[in-house]
């Protein structure tokens, strides 16, 4: 029987266009998950957030309120349960201070350099970072305090608490015996921030020292 030419190459178009038609509605119709499971996920992040936003303020609360054992579960709750969330890592802030306080400085350091490393957003850091100098401050252990506040002069010379740590770095070294570097930092003030509360400290401070 002979086959008609035509009437071939007319079925095969045929079936290629229908073929083409169900890839596209599979295209489509994959797109569409796609997009869903993005929406799913960012609104359970956000959900997340709304919780452990919600749980960190009830801590606040519960501080607040003298509840100091309540308001320490909280913390922990949310440490726990939303680790990577900003809320978590401000939970953190919170609990290495109650361990400062306590002198419990090994622990405080402990969230506090994983803050550092990990924080989001990333403005959380900065405010780990000074927390860091705060315990070694603490302790008394200048040599630390000095190495952790030229670190955060390194990473953050932009932030609004920069002229603080300058200060507080020029102290260190006096109080560690540097009288040299002392007045080096003092000057930096002097030139960094010009006709400043800070820049007036530091040449009164210069003053005392001559």
């Amino acid at each position: 029987m002979k086959v008609n030419l035509k009437t071939m190459i007319s079925k095969l178009l045929k079936k290629q266009k229908e073929y083409k038609r169900i890839k596209f509605f599979t295209s489509i119709g994959i797109g569409l998950a796609v997009v869903v499971t993005i929406i799913v996920v960012v609104c359970f992040k956000h959900h997340q957030n709304n919780v452990a936003s919600t749980k960190l303020a009830s801590a606040y609360v519960a501080f607040s309120q003298g509840n100091q054992k309540q308001g320490v579960e909280l913390l922990d709750e949310t440490i726990a349960n939303y680790t990577k969330m900003p809320a978590a890592y401000q939970a953190r802030l919170l609990k290495a201070d109650i361990f400062t306080q306590i002198g419990a400085y090994e622990e405080a350091l402990k969230l506090l350099n994983d803050t550092v490393k990990d924080a989001k957003p990333e403005k959380i850091k900065p405010l780990a970072q000074v927390r860091i100098i705060y315990v070694f401050d603490t302790k008394q252990d200048y040599f630390n305090a000095i190495n952790a506040s030229k670190e955060f002069i390194d990473k953050y010379p932009s932030h609004f608490l920069i002229k603080d740590v300058y200060l507080n770095l020029a102290e260190y070294y006096l109080l560690s015996g540097s009288k040299d570097e002392a007045v080096k930092t003092f000057n930096e003030i002097l030139i960094n921030f010009p006709a400043t509360l800070e820049a007036e400290k530091a040449q009164n401070r210069i003053n005392e020292i001559k």
